[in-house]
């Protein structure tokens, strides 16, 4: 098996045809139907469906499909880096993630990415989950961290890292004294959350009827710092991570209460969208992502 075999495979399965990827190669039809049938040989799979109308991933294309990327993504990286080709990319990365791990992501990103890509440019987006998600499939975003988020046909998702969820609360409150909460004492507390669907608030809610705790919402608010400003004011109180309150549970006059029996955890997960096939500084730069993600959310 050859590298070449491998990208005339996946350029194959990404232009869903052999004419069309031939062009794209630059080499006869006949000629790549020859090299991705001799690498079915080699393998002992059908790759591919092959009809008159098109064709189309078998289950073993789907999953070797996955494999040949990694390949030669990895074999792509290390030729960059090996020489010294990192500093010198250009181009733009664009990550988005919610306000609520901003505080704790956003600087330490900045500092790693420029450090690796002084020619590149990084833009970051804030914003609820569900627009995030959006962007990212509409190939606005290159990648987003997202909640709980779920693959299908049109993103991938990779988990990062999982999350205690906290009751935010204001310093001096009636919670400001307790060191943990039961999710049933929740059923007592004004709640403020983002209006629906929000995977946090979906989290909280499947719980709440899961455990039959009735949970009494008192204002939806699209805006986290909006929800701060009212947690602040004591207008109600709020889930989410202690990341919010960037990384010091009593920081900024808000307090971050562990939340127990049963604790409420969410996965936080790297979405990209499947039909945006990745350039050389994006792959790079989702390495140097994982690194800081791994680094700056890891549990105490």
């Amino acid at each position: 098996m050859e590298l070449e075999q491998l990208k005339y495979f996946i350029q194959v399965a990404e232009h869903g045809s052999f004419s069309r990827a031939a062009a794209a190669l630059a080499v006869t039809q006949p000629f790549l139907s020859r090299q991705v049938r001799r690498l079915e040989v080699e393998l002992h799979r059908h790759l591919f469906y092959r009809h008159g109308r098109g064709i189309w991933l078998t289950e073993d294309g789907e999953r070797f499909l996955r494999t040949a990327r990694s390949v030669t993504h990895q074999l792509e990286l290390a030729t960059v880096v090996s020489s010294g080709a990192a500093h010198e990319l250009t181009g733009r990365f664009a990550f988005g993630l919610t306000p609520t791990l901003s505080r704790t992501v956003t600087v330490p990103l900045v500092r790693a990415f420029t450090a690796r890509f002084p020619l590149a440019r990084l833009s970051i987006v804030e914003d609820l989950s569900r627009k995030l998600h959006e962007r990212v499939l509409s190939g606005q975003l290159d990648a987003a961290l997202l909640h709980d988020q779920a693959a299908s046909s049109q993103i991938e998702v990779e988990p990062v890292c999982r999350l205690d969820l906290h009751l935010l609360t204001r310093q001096g409150g009636a919670m400001a004294q307790r060191d943990r909460v039961d999710f049933a004492e929740l059923a007592g507390l004004p709640m403020i959350f983002p209006s629906p669907p929000n995977p946090l608030r979906s989290l909280v809610e499947s719980q709440a009827v899961s455990a039959g705790v009735e949970l009494h919402v008192v204002y939806d608010v699209d805006g986290v710092e909006t929800i701060l400003d009212l947690v602040r004011e004591g207008y109600g109180h709020t889930v989410t991570s202690a990341h919010v309150v960037g990384g010091d549970r009593r920081a900024d006059s808000l307090l971050a209460i562990p939340i127990a029996s049963p604790a409420l955890v969410t996965t936080l997960s790297l979405a990209r969208a499947s039909r945006h096939r990745p350039s050389t500084l994006h792959r790079m730069a989702l390495d140097v992502l994982r690194h800081v993600l791994k680094r700056v959310l890891a549990p105490a």
